[in-house]
């Protein structure tokens, strides 16, 4: 399965944060640059100050690694999405604390995959018959989010931020498909569906609702 970018859908957070790097609309209300890491991946934002309590921001963030996770009966390769686009408005209403609602978008599905060395089990079957598993965790690819922040925008100079919030991607799925001698085995097919909905239970509260951590340094100018 090849993971693509979806150039068009970034082009409503690339007019966000074209906003933010007009010289006259930075020099009369406040900018700032930020390098950020977190659920959201590593990665930078811009930041508009409208007002001394009021600041827009647009990011995006990138996910380098893959890593290995147990769902179903097997253990995957999971390949997060390639880029994450962040859009927000955020409300200062205590000393540091903020309130921040915005959209998240991620590029692609996030992608899975496993290599089946005999003896393999796959649904409730085991098989001595080598193959492989390739799938993807599904939800919508652009999702809400709100959550509280720590740090203000304002200021210039150095200073460390705080983001924790949620967004709301909707009901997931799962899609599998199987490859190689496996798949001609007697009843693999209904194998991998009983494999699709483990993995479903498996994950289905995570990624129906994906968190949004991210800590960051920014610079006012």
């Amino acid at each position: 399965m090849r993971r693509t970018f979806r150039i068009p859908v970034l082009a409503l957070a690339a007019g966000l944060v074209g906003l933010a790097t007009a010289p006259a609309v930075a020099a009369a209300q406040g900018f700032s640059i930020a390098a950020r890491a977190g659920t959201t991946g590593a990665g930078g934002e811009l930041i508009l100050s409208l007002a001394p309590k009021l600041s827009l921001r647009g990011g995006v963030g990138v996910i380098p690694l893959d890593f290995d996770l147990d769902m179903g009966r097997q253990t995957y390769t999971v390949e997060p999405p390639p880029l994450f686009v962040t859009g927000s408005l955020d409300i200062r209403v205590a000393g540091p604390v903020r309130i921040m609602a915005g959209l998240l978008h991620r590029t692609d599905d996030t992608r899975f995959h496993g290599d089946l060395e005999p003896p393999v089990e796959v649904g409730d079957e085991s098989y001595d018959t080598e193959g492989r598993i390739e799938g993807a965790l599904i939800a919508a690819r652009t999702a809400p989010f709100v959550g509280l922040g720590l740090g203000s925008f304002g200021p210039r100079g150095l200073r460390v931020y705080l983001d924790v919030g949620l967004a709301f991607a909707g009901e997931p799925d799962v899609e599998l498909e199987g490859s190689g001698p496996i798949t001609q085995e007697p009843g693999f097919a209904q194998e991998l569906e009983k494999e699709r909905l483990a993995i479903l239970a498996d994950t289905e509260d995570y990624y129906r609702y994906w968190p949004v951590l991210n800590l960051g340094f920014r610079i006012g100018l």
